[in-house]
């Protein structure tokens, strides 16, 4: 049986000596949302602060945190939602007394969609998969696109310390989908920061980021790592109620691989469109929960002292619908993990998390000259010092981790015209 399972993040660990950290004064806020029927954690639910550009998603435990100007009234809005909830609204005050230790517990209703009958193709949800694999050809660009792309990374300690971020303006060469082309990607404008101390003494060098993100395209490679003619093989599949995103209705079905299938595959959901059976989204986590084999998947090279354990490693991909195709939009990788140093009795948490937007598509290919082209091997902060340009940010000077990002891309879109047009 032929699998094709493609590496999707790598980092490496090493020890460094390091500098002092700056810290910054803020407001926090903090709140865990959950499903109000089953009282499961919604993450990947979007947060925001109404009126600002103020946002943040949830993570894997439907945990959140918003860093707020302490200037900001008790009476503001904070609005939360999710895709096939209700959305909420509460008062700012209504968060005093939590804390991410004891946050603000915020149930969402689920909002049950159907559709008429007619538009029912298939009922069995591994047939409607199949038939949306089989369509690629139809609903995806079978020619070179050029994107223009809104890229950042960041390596964070515990809850709140970032050690790594950095920002990128790419521009990425989107191969045909069909083809055994590979996606290349090339930087346009770049920026970086590093924020260690001496307390940490293990300093983590992300390596593939932007390949990777762009390997999890779910339409391109193999579906959950796993080639068509092998999906029923490895998966279970369940047909979840229709959902919308906008005013387009979804088959929605769960994933989960095989009780007997001992390799490390996927679990998540896959949102089909009801009209045109093209693959909208795709959430999904790796099985990697106690399985010692799951550091080898993510780690190129770690300390020999070290014990290196991988918690959850989250993915998540969209497409968007433009004229009659559907480009790819948007992903994220984020792996959350612990080190212990050998005789310690204390463990260390740690976050590596890339994400990628696309701001603009053109039906040509990108040209990416060499010097500017990603490699897999590339470390973005080593990779950023060529490209660093303070001219093109401007007022916009400061990297803001937990900003959302369609809030910075309406900023880096602002930027990319006004340079277009000097």
């Amino acid at each position: 049986m032929k699998r094709s399972i493609i590496l999707l993040s790598a980092f490496l660990l090493s020890l460094l000596p390091l500098a002092a950290q700056e810290t910054v004064a803020f407001r926090q806020i903090a709140g865990k949302v959950v499903d109000s029927a089953t009282g499961k954690p919604l993450h990947y639910a979007s947060v925001s602060l109404a009126g600002t550009d103020v946002a943040n998603v949830t993570n894997k435990d439907g945990v959140f945190t918003l860093k707020i100007d302490a200037r900001t009234p008790d009476f503001a809005l904070v609005a939360i939602s999710h895709i096939g909830y209700a959305a909420v609204t509460l008062k700012l005050s209504e968060f005093q007394g939590f804390s991410i230790d004891k946050p603000l517990n915020i149930s969402l209703i689920p909002v049950s969609l159907t559709l008429d009958p007619a538009l029912i193709r298939a009922r069995d949800p591994e047939e409607i998969l199949r038939a949306a694999l089989y369509k690629i050809r139809d609903n995806y660009p079978t020619e070179h696109v050029g994107m223009t792309a809104f890229y950042r990374e960041m390596v964070k300690k515990g809850n709140t310390k970032y050690l790594t971020m950095n920002e990128a303006i790419l521009d990425i060469d989107k191969a045909p989908y069909g083809s055994y082309r590979a996606d290349r990607a090339g930087i346009y404008k770049g920026r970086g920061s590093q924020n260690y101390d001496s307390s940490d003494t293990l300093f983590i060098k992300y390596q593939g980021g932007v390949i990777s993100i762009l390997q999890i395209d779910q339409v391109k490679n193999p579906f959950a790592c796993v080639n068509i003619q092998d999906l029923g093989q490895n998966y279970d599949f369940q047909l979840e109620p229709v959902t919308f995103m906008g005013t387009r209705a979804y088959y929605v079905i769960r994933f989960n691989q095989k009780k007997d299938v001992e390799e490390m595959l996927m679990r998540g959901r896959v949102f089909i469109d009801s009209e045109t059976l093209a693959i909208g989204r795709v959430e999904m986590k790796m099985n990697v929960e106690g399985r010692e084999d799951a550091a080898q998947a993510f780690v190129l090279k770690r300390p020999q002292d070290t014990r290196f354990e991988v918690e959850s490693a989250d993915y998540v991909v969209n497409y968007k619908l433009s004229g009659d195709k559907w480009y790819y939009d948007y992903a994220r990788v984020e792996v959350n993990f612990k080190t212990r140093k050998r005789r310690s009795l204390f463990s260390n948490h740690y976050t590596v998390m890339s994400e990628i937007a696309i701001t603009d598509h053109r039906p040509e290919p990108a040209k990416i000259e060499q010097d500017a082209r990603i490699k897999f091997r590339d470390q973005m902060t080593v990779k950023l010092s060529a490209f660093t340009d303070p001219n093109f940010w401007e007022n916009y000077n400061v990297i803001e981790p937990d900003a959302d990002i369609e809030a910075i891309i309406k900023k880096i879109v602002r930027q990319l015209k006004k340079h277009n047009l000097e």
